[in-house]
């Protein structure tokens, strides 16, 4: 350590080092899945791994102002600004990211809600303004309907 430095200093150089490693690890593995997985994926950040087991009562809901599309396969860099602009709402919402292409070679990226039962899930559908909810049990997109709200008032 350098007589002028502070020991405060260190732990934050430390920090740093530290995090940035994280971020290269997960935008790594984040990358292998979007090459092993085109149809789709959701990746826990917290564990850094797929998350490919749901109960039939959970859907996916992404968040559209976290949501991002990339007109080629995102470069690492991208994927890590795309993170740090997002890790509060990611973490806050699971550690969940999904990522998927559509028909025209769009790649999608969004952070994603896990929502339990179909009706609540069409709720955080149309809240969130977002064309389709993900059914991972039964690995398809479902397009956002009305719910029937009569179960809401009884």
């Amino acid at each position: 350590m350098n007589t002028n430095e502070h020991p405060d200093d260190e732990k934050k150089k430390l920090l740093t080092i530290t995090a940035d490693l994280f971020l290269q690890n997960i935008v790594k593995r984040f990358k292998a899945a979007i090459k092993e997985h085109p149809a789709g994926f959701t990746f826990n950040i917290i564990n850094l791994k797929l998350k490919t087991s749901f109960s039939s009562e959970i859907y996916l809901v992404g968040q559209r102002e976290h949501g991002k599309s990339f007109k080629v396969d995102p470069e690492p860099h991208e994927l890590m600004v795309w993170i740090c602009d997002n890790l509060s709402a990611i973490y806050s919402r699971g550690g969940l990211i999904g990522g998927w292409w559509n028909k025209e070679g769009l790649f999608f990226l969004d952070v994603v809600a896990v929502i339990s039962g179909y009706e609540n899930a069409m709720l955080a559908g149309m809240v969130n303004n977002e064309e389709k909810i993900y059914h991972p049990y039964s690995n398809r997109p479902l397009k956002v309907r009305t719910p029937q709200i009569d179960i809401y008032l009884s």
